[in-house]
């Protein structure tokens, strides 16, 4: 069994991310959101990006009707499950506001919260 090295509880979200890879060229990739966290965020990606790359990023989220950008570095990049094209990628936050981070997580508790509530009121 895997040990489990996070320091921050990832919250699921949906949403586009943004990422560019070199700074001095304006090609952007298109990426979809897994996941968020205060120290990061995973992500889907149709290309492969090289652990341990500075990256810029913009997180769109639609549903907390928040973007967030910043850089991050490349903590890992692998194949996302059956899927050859795809790749899961982590990357964790190097500039960012962190206040705009704890402010988007604690949104998302909140709806998290009121998703599990209301199951467990129903029944479903």
């Amino acid at each position: 069994m895997a040990v489990e090295r996070r320091l921050f509880v990832r919250f699921v979200m949906s949403g586009a991310v943004i990422v560019q890879i070199d700074p001095e060229k304006s090609a952007s990739i298109d990426c979809e959101l897994i996941d968020l966290s205060f120290d990061g965020v995973g992500l889907y990606s149709a290309k492969q990006l090289n652990a341990d790359a500075k990256v810029k990023f913009l997180i769109i989220n639609r549903q907390l009707n928040v973007n967030l950008g910043g850089t991050g570095r490349v903590v890992y990049c692998q194949r996302a499950h059956d899927n050859k094209d795809i790749y899961r990628v982590g990357l964790e936050f190097v500039e960012v506001d962190r206040e705009q981070v704890k402010s988007i997580l604690v949104q998302a508790r909140g709806i998290s919260f009121v998703t599990r509530s209301t199951t467990d009121l129903t029944g479903r």
